[in-house]
């Protein structure tokens, strides 16, 4: 299991474009992805896991990844967060 915090830093938080982002980059991957917000734990692939977390800019999140590739998953997905999802 790999895990990473990350900082929100997409102005609008992780509302439908970043969300629809991040869940294609996610779904890239073998592993399982998560995101964990304020304890609860959400699938990054799924479009309506993402939207419901609620996550809005400056949000500390925590990316969990689970896997064959989970170190690859973990960091991409993070890289994608961290970078404002091209915002």
């Amino acid at each position: 299991m790999e895990k990473r915090k990350v900082v929100v830093v997409a102005k609008a938080g992780l509302h439908a474009r970043p969300a629809n982002l991040l869940t294609k980059e996610a779904q890239h991957f073998h592993s399982s992805v998560e995101i964990s917000v304020r304890g609860t734990r959400y699938n990054a692939k799924s479009l309506i896991g993402i939207l419901a977390a609620g996550v809005d800019c400056g949000t500390e999140i925590e990316v969990v990844c689970e896997g064959t590739d989970e170190k690859e998953a973990c960091e991409a997905v993070t890289k994608l967060i961290a970078g404002g999802m091209g915002e």
